[in-house]
């Protein structure tokens, strides 16, 4: 068994050696290119860890407002609730009274009506004069039981 051959750029040739210095050439930029990107994936993995724990500090200090978002949902729905039937109240009482021969004139704005059962000979009044918000009187002889509108 002999010893290796021994090759020089001098036994190849000229072409094959600019083609073997070439090939090296693109072997050490492609290398150069590839570290560069992940030297910036380092760069962007560092940033994403930071906004991730921003974000998920932010998700941390905002979990109670969810609770809190509920429980408000929860009054307005029970405030709702109870407008509706309020609402269907007043549509009943309005319903009765309309069966019984009662009227009430509207208030004007900044009035108060003055209401009582026509049945019982009283009448129906606006004063103008009365102030803003208004409020409400009856000549109903029923009157210290809270008046007939409280029934």
């Amino acid at each position: 068994m002999g010893a290796a051959p021994t090759v020089t750029l001098a036994a190849i040739g000229a072409a094959p050696a600019v083609t073997l210095v070439a090939v090296a050439l693109t072997v050490a930029v492609i290398a150069i290119y590839l570290i560069l990107i992940a030297v910036i994936l380092k760069k962007v993995f560092g940033r994403l860890e930071t906004i991730l724990g921003a974000v998920s500090d932010v998700s941390d200090r905002s979990a109670p407002a969810g609770e809190v978002i509920a429980a408000i949902n929860k009054d307005l729905a029970a405030g709702h609730r109870a407008l509706d039937d309020a609402v269907e109240r007043l549509r009943e009482r309005t319903e009765d009274d309309a069966d019984r021969g009662i009227s009430a004139a509207p208030a004007r704005r900044g009035g108060s009506v003055a209401v009582s059962p026509p049945s019982r000979g009283g009448s129906v009044a606006a004063d103008p004069g009365a102030g803003r918000g208004g409020s409400v009187a009856a000549d109903d002889p029923g009157a210290g039981r809270g008046g007939w509108w409280q029934r």
